[in-house]
């Protein structure tokens, strides 16, 4: 485990910073920019809330009559964002310990070499779909819970919690990411206690613990998942965690 002043800061990070960076200059060339947030289309439907930090409110919250021109409003964002729940959710594990090793996929590249020539579209469902198909499975990862996603904003709606009880003796990956809009996105691991053990705090709209390996546990434990944007911006964003088993 890392201790609280753990930063997941890499090369990795140098190549997403490259990525946004030619993803802007598409735009500076007149490219189309990304298209305008619509609602998203769940990849998972997340369990009823376990562990309810404030009651959901059932009706949105009404439109700020000071909210400048083109700016999201609460009551705009939450009607966007179908996933909102106001509450730690859980996501449940597709395999436990019992897995048989034949289940997993044979790896065929390395973690670190899985991002090479790989480009960001802006758009957080694509990208995360990029991401996964280079460096899922082509690296000896099974999808451990369903990815979720849902819709952040700087003012808004800062974070979203997810639990996830996690299997001793394997590895994980988490993957998390957002729309250009999202200029930075994190992940923060807390224990349920809220003790920071881990985090991603690069300045991009994609967020992985650990960036260039796996990161392994010998117990069962239960974490937090903070997916949390940083600084101004608002969009959808997607979350996903894979497994394989330690070494």
């Amino acid at each position: 485990m890392r201790d609280a002043s753990y930063r997941s800061v890499t090369w990795a990070e140098e190549w997403i910073a490259c990525a946004v960076a030619a993803l802007a200059c598409g735009a500076c060339g007149g490219a189309k920019q990304a298209p305008a947030d619509t609602s998203p289309v769940a990849t998972a439907t997340p369990t009823a809330p376990s562990v309810a930090s404030a009651a959901p409110s059932a009706t949105p919250p009404a439109p700020s009559a000071s909210a400048s021109a083109g700016e999201t409003t609460a009551a705009q964002h939450f009607a966007m964002d179908v996933t909102e729940h106001g509450t730690t959710t859980n996501m449940p594990a597709l395999f436990d310990a019992s897995a048989p090793k034949s289940s997993f996929p044979k790896a065929s590249v390395v973690d670190r070499d899985c991002w090479q020539g790989l480009g960001l579209t802006g758009d957080h469902q694509k990208d995360y779909d990029a991401i996964i198909a280079r460096c899922g499975a082509p690296t000896g990862l099974r999808e451990y819970t369903k990815p979720v996603t849902g819709r952040l904003h700087h003012i808004h709606d800062k974070r979203d919690t997810y639990r996830i009880k996690l299997a001793a003796g394997y590895c994980y990956r988490y993957f998390a990411v957002a729309d250009a809009k999202v200029s930075d996105l994190d992940i923060l691991v807390e224990t349920t206690g809220g003790a920071l053990v881990a985090d991603d705090r690069t300045k991009q709209p994609v967020a992985i613990i650990e960036s260039d390996k796996p990161w392994c546990i010998d117990d069962a434990k239960e974490f937090d998942y903070h997916i949390e944007v940083d600084g101004v911006g608002e969009g959808f964003y997607t979350f996903g965690v894979w497994a394989l088993p330690k070494k």
